[in-house]
C-alpha cells in the first residue's frame, strides 16, 4: 500500500472516532475555556492609579506625593467622605496616619501597605520624604508569574502528550495475543516498520492541530499575550508530541493487558505529571521543586511547561536545545526498544 495512502486512511479512521475527537480536540478546548472564566480575576494587568486624600497639612501628603502609582489630594474629612462615597477616591489618611476606606478590595489592601511602610520609616527616625519608595532592595531570582499563565503552558504541554494514546493503541493492535487485528497482521508480510511510521506521522499530525487549535483559541481569547515566540514554541510542542508517541510504545507493549485498560495507564500518567507540572497553579509545582527537586528534572511535562515560560515571557532560550533534545532521545530509545521487543516475534498460542 502507498505511504501516503495509509497515512490519510489511518487519519480519516481518527476523524470518523467521535470518542478520539474530543477527548484531543473537544477537551483541551473545554478546559482552557474553564480556566480563562475561573482566573479571569487572577489577571496581573499593570496597577492603575490609586486615588487618594489625606488631610490638610499632614506630613503623609509629601510622602504619599512621592510614590508613583499614588495621586493624592489634600481634603477635609467631610469632603473625603463624599468621595469615597462617590468612590472618587480609594481612601482617606488623617493627620494621625489612620487610613479610612469605604470598602476593602485589592487597591485599598496596597494603599494600606503603602501606609504601613511610611509609618515604619518614622520608627526607624526617617523621614518619609527622605525616603525612596521606587527602590527594590530584594533581589530574587524566583520566576514569578500570574498563576494561570503557568495553567495555559501546562495545559499546552499537557496536549503535546496526547500523541501517547495514539501510538499505545497503536503497539496495541499490533500485538496477536490482544487482538484478532494483530494475529493478522502478525501473519500478513506487510512492514512493522512503515506501518509504525505511518501511524506516528498520522498522530502526530493529530497532536499538533490539537496543539494549533488550543494556541489559536488563547491568542483570540485570551487577554494575554501568551505566546511572544510562537516558532519557538511550535518547535518545542513539536518535539512534545514526538516524545509522547515515544511513550505510547512502551505502554503499548505492555503483555496481555486489555486496551480499554491500558487507556487508564497514559490519563493517569498524563494528568499527573501535568499537575506536578503546575496545571493547577503554580503552588504544587513549587513545593514539589523544594522538597522532591529530581521529580520534575525527569518530567517532560515540567521540562515543556518551563521551556514554553523562558522563551516567551523571558526571551530566555538556554535550555530551549537541551529540551528538546531530552524528549526527542525519549522517542529514539522507546522506538528501538518497541522495534526490538516486536521483531521476530513468537506465541505458543494466540
Amino acid at each position: 500500500m502507498n505511504f501516503l495512502r495509509l497515512i490519510y486512511y489511518l487519519l480519516v479512521i481518527n476523524f470518523k472516532d467521535f470518542g478520539f475527537i474530543f477527548w484531543t480536540i473537544g477537551y483541551p478546548l473545554v478546559l482552557v475555556t474553564i480556566f480563562m472564566a475561573t482566573t479571569s480575576n487572577l489577571a496581573g494587568d499593570d496597577l492603575e492609579e490609586i486615588k487618594v486624600g489625606a488631610a490638610e497639612d499632614s506630613e503623609y501628603f509629601e510622602a504619599l506625593k512621592q510614590v508613583e502609582f499614588i495621586t493624592v489630594n489634600e481634603m477635609t474629612v467631610s469632603e473625603a467622605r463624599t468621595s469615597l462615597s462617590e468612590e472618587n477616591i480609594t481612601g482617606y489618611i488623617n493627620k494621625d496616619g489612620t487610613l479610612i476606606v469605604e470598602e476593602n478590595g485589592f487597591e485599598a489592601s496596597i494603599l494600606e501597605s503603602v501606609i504601613n511602610q511610611i509609618q515604619q520609616t518614622y520608627t526607624l527616625g526617617i523621614p518619609p520624604e527622605n525616603f525612596n519608595f521606587d527602590v527594590d532592595f530584594i533581589e530574587t531570582n524566583e520566576m514569578e508569574t500570574e498563576p494561570q499563565v503557568v495553567m495555559y503552558y501546562s495545559t499546552v504541554a499537557m496536549i503535546s502528550l496526547y500523541t501517547v494514546f495514539t501510538s499505545m493503541e497503536l503497539i496495541s493492535s499490533m500485538r496477536p495475543n490482544l487482538s484478532t487485528m494483530g494475529a493478522r497482521f502478525s501473519a500478513s508480510p506487510f512492514s512493522k516498520t512503515k506501518y509504525i511510521l505511518a501511524s506516528s506521522i498520522a498522530g502526530l499530525f493529530l497532536g499538533l492541530l490539537s496543539n494549533g487549535l488550543v494556541i489559536g483559541y488563547l491568542m483570540i481569547f485570551n487577554d494575554s499575550v501568551l505566546f511572544n515566540h510562537l516558532p519557538a514554541t511550535l518547535g518545542i510542542i513539536v518535539a512534545g508530541n514526538i516524545a509522547g508517541l515515544g511513550l505510547g510504545f512502551i505502554i503499548g507493549l505492555t503483555p496481555r493487558v486489555n486496551i480499554n485498560v491500558k487507556s487508564i495507564v497514559p490519563v493517569v500518567f498524563i494528568v499527573g505529571l501535568a499537575f506536578l507540572a503546575g496545571l493547577m497553579g503554580p503552588g504544587v509545582r513549587t513545593v514539589v521543586n523544594r522538597e522532591l527537586p529530581f521529580i520534575n528534572q525527569i518530567n517532560p511535562l515540567a521540562h515543556v511547561t518551563d521551556t514554553i515560560y523562558r522563551v516567551n515571557l523571558m526571551d530566555n532560550f538556554d535550555s530551549y536545545w537541551t529540551t528538546i533534545a531530552f524528549l526527542i532521545g525519549i522517542t529514539v530509545v522507546s522506538f528501538f526498544i518497541t522495534l526490538i521487543a516486536l521483531r521476530r516475534k513468537q506465541y505458543d498460542h494466540i
